[in-house]
């Protein structure tokens, strides 16, 4: 084991007591100066100050200092790792002794260490951990043997391997993904959507103390008839090629084994452009054939190099550890808000401490005054339980819950802080503190909470079931955090309007239970699944499917509330964009600023509370309760024309019935409810075609080929034939592609084809085509 001695021994004393030396607690240097958070232990923020994250040093030498007193004089400090024991002199300063011991190489050990006086008495020993991971994690692809791929070798997508050399942290992590230079989100890759030639596929990996490294594998796709073959095949059983035309297109391979391989690819290519959707399917088709045909001909493909290189690659940061501080006060704030985190004993998430002490930064710079109830920092919270009474809260304009897990949060009889004989019913507190107008933010883990309480889940509009997770290279304090699509689909509210449409997160993504926030809610942002569902080395827990949402916002009984369950990475409390985000959030949940978040629910309960007093007459509820019902129904399935278009009869026949100032409150939520639908409309994928069949002359014997692509959500396609002299038009069996193609004879001479397109939203029919044939 190296050693290095820092120090030169002291001179011992000889009078002695025969008392042992008082150990001190031994600290490990480098030090970096901004303190690690790694979460909480025994009830108390947990840091470190090692060069790495989690307690981790990153270079190969780590000093153990060393420190004692005795009423003589310390003689020697004794180190023992790994069952190995050296004695350290001591540099003596009167009765206190010193000594630095440097440790090297990578490990993950327990050392212990005692002091010994010059008569030989010792003290109890102490133990130390010492974590040093000097070594960057390996990626290796063993499913591309000697950098060459056959292009239909591989049934299914493969990922690289990701290793930590032992000993090492551990947690080796897709970080980052580039194909061809391109970055792309961490999922395993499908060979077959790639083109036949050279290609590059590198990965950013880090592990668990914040090493990383880039591997970038050169490597080359082959093709043949036999690949394609496997391609088209592949193809059909996945639905993406109707059977009748892969029939025809594997037909035509058949010709190009048997000899005819020049005009037969040729042939192949030219359908294959035709009947197949385009993308990555038409392009691995067609250019496998131009491929095949090109050395055919003679043309010379040049060699590829391939092999891995590696780079500087980027690890996870290290999380600075800050705490919310003592409350902000303004001259003149414009509002006054509080901040509250879990009860002891609950799940505690590591970003709390980080997030209030940022929103405390943001009323600082905006003007509102933020006050903090958290049990780990008591020298700042308020004194005694807020949520005792609505009379306490009623100083607040809005509630902050960040990741108040648990469900005890809100108790119906807990004892009071001022008289424990008398118990207070928090819960009711905060339903009057709502319905009184008050606002309340949902911060990520303020959904874990009340799982029993009904009100509580509609107030904060989704109930957490569960996430996914990763490895620990990823982010050491959000073992859940994955590399997902965020898209915002309201941009329209002030919380929303500065995001991309499209952002890429790292974040722990909440699936929901009970109910989908969407039928209760006015959704601002949502995920993309397909980014990250199935992830290299990851997982997504039980998934939502295609409407995700994760931030939303409502007007609900009374109060106002806004959601975000993003944030459980500190990287992205610190980030300016969700900085913004939380601020706009807080400012709407406390009435200072306004923002649309109108529901289908808020107008059902407008109209019953009109037909209660007598403002809404019957028909007219019933005229409106059946619009909103269809633009609800609508919304549901994201055909959002149809909901737009019910939402305008609601705003039409209000504006119309219900005039007056009294009736302000329905009007504007109407208008509202119009306007939201239409956001969502104009951004809309609509069922409608791309281009419609083109009647054409055909040779006798040639394919003919009509096709008629749609845009919409999933869609689905059945072809219809309408023979010559007939009315009736009949569907072709097996014809369920964008195209069809038929061998133009005279006996099809005059049919018509058309095809009916079908998504969640509706149905539409083509324009027909008549076959031709000279």
């Amino acid at each position: 084991m190296p050693v290095l001695l820092i120090g030169t021994p002291g001179v011992a004393v000889a009078a002695e007591t025969g008392a042992p030396p008082v150990l001190d607690v031994a600290t490990l240097s480098p030090v970096d100066p901004v303190p690690n958070y790694n979460g909480v232990a025994n009830n108390a923020y947990a840091t470190s100050s090692a060069t790495g994250v989690g307690g981790w040093f990153t270079g190969n030498d780590v000093t153990l200092n060393l420190s004692a007193t005795d009423d003589e004089a310390v003689a020697l400090f004794r180190v023992t790792i790994a069952g190995s024991t050296v004695n350290v002199p001591a540099v003596q300063n009167g009765t206190r002794g010193t000594a630095a011991y440097v440790i090297s190489g990578d490990r993950n050990s327990n050392v212990s260490y005692v002091a010994v006086d010059a008569a030989g008495n010792a003290s109890a020993a102490r133990t130390i951990t010492v974590r040093i991971d000097t070594k960057v994690p390996v990626a290796a692809w063993p499913g591309i043997a000697n950098g060459k791929v056959a292009h239909s070798a591989l049934a299914s997508a493969i990922s690289p391997t990701r290793t930590d050399p032992t000993p090492g942290s551990g947690g080796a992590a897709v970080r980052d993904m580039w194909i061809d230079g391109v970055w792309a989100y961490p999922m395993p890759l499908d060979l077959s959507t790639l083109s036949v030639g050279e290609h590059t596929w590198a990965v950013n990996i880090g592990d668990s103390a914040g090493n990383g490294a880039k591997y970038t594998l050169t490597f080359e796709i082959t093709t043949s008839i036999a690949d394609l073959r496997a391609l088209v095949q592949r193809y059909v059983t996945a639905g993406k090629v109707s059977a009748p035309n892969g029939d025809r297109l594997l037909a035509l391979l058949t010709e190009a084994a048997g000899g005819a391989a020049e005009s037969a690819l040729v042939k192949f290519g030219a359908l294959a452009a035709k009947v197949t959707p385009a993308g990555h399917l038409r392009d691995s088709l067609v250019q496998d054939a131009a491929y095949l045909v090109e050395e055919l001909r003679g043309v010379d493909h040049p060699d590829v190099v391939t092999g891995v290189a590696v780079s500087a690659g980027k690890g996870m940061d290290r999380y600075p550890f800050r705490a919310p501080g003592e409350a902000v006060r303004n001259n003149r704030p414009k509002f006054k808000i509080l901040l509250f985190g879990n009860r002891p004993g609950a799940f505690r998430h590591e970003h709390i401490p980080l997030t209030m002490a940022v929103i405390q930064d943001l009323g600082r710079a905006n003007s509102f005054d933020v006050d903090v109830w958290d049990y780990l920092s008591p020298e700042v919270s308020v004194p005694g339980n807020p949520f005792e009474s609505a009379e306490r809260l009623s100083q607040y304009d809005a509630l902050v819950g960040v990741s108040s897990v648990g469900n005890d949060m809100f108790s119906t009889a807990r004892p009071s802080t001022d008289n424990p004989a008398v118990t207070v019913n928090e819960q009711a507190a905060l339903q009057t503190y709502i319905r009184n107008g008050g606002g309340f933010v949902a911060i990520h883990g303020a959904t874990d909470s009340m799982h029993n309480w009904d009100w509580y889940k509609n107030l904060v509009g989704g109930e957490f079931d569960n996430h996914g997770s990763n490895a620990g290279g990823i982010q050491n304090t959000c073992g859940g955090c994955v590399v997902g699509e965020l898209v915002t689909e309201d941009d329209t509210h002030p919380a929303t309007r500065h995001f991309a449409k499209k952002m890429t997160i790292s974040d722990e993504l909440y699936n929901w239970r009970g109910f989908l926030p969407r039928e209760k809610v006015h959704v601002l942002q949502t995920l993309t699944e397909s980014t990250y569902a199935g992830g290299i080395g990851s997982s997504a827990g039980r998934i939502e499917g295609p409407d995700h949402p994760i931030s939303w916002c409502a007007n609900y009984d009374g109060g106002r509330s806004f959601t975000q369950a993003l944030l459980h990475n500190w990287q992205n409390t610190a980030d300016p964009i969700f900085q913004l985000n939380i601020l706009e959030g807080i400012k709407w949940a406390a009435g200072a600023s306004s923002g649309n978040c109108v529901t289908h629910t808020e107008m059902r309960g407008l109209v019953a509370a009109g037909a209660a007093d007598g403002s809404v007459g019957a028909g007219l509820a019933t005229v409106l309760n059946g619009a909103i019902d269809a633009s609800y129904n609508a919304y549901l399935v994201k055909d959002y024309i149809e909901a737009m278009e019910q939402a305008k009869v609601v705003r039409r026949e209000v504006k119309a019935n219900l005039p007056g100032p009294d009736n302000t409150p329905i009007r504007e939520r109407a208008k509202e409810l119009a306007e939201w639908m239409k956001v969502l409309a104009d951004d809309a994928v609509i069922l409608r075609f791309l281009s419609e069949p083109v009647p054409a002359i055909h040779r006798p014997g040639d394919d003919a080929v009509f096709a008629a692509p749609a845009d919409g959500q999933n869609v689905a396609y059945q072809w219809q034939v309408k023979a010559p002299g007939s009315a009736d038009w009949a569907d072709v069996p097996g014809q369920t592609s964008f195209a069809i193609a038929v061998t133009a004879v005279p006996e099809l001479v005059g049919s018509e084809y058309r095809v009916r397109a079908s998504d969640p939203t509706g149905e539409i029919v083509s324009r027909s085509a008549v076959l031709r044939v000279n």
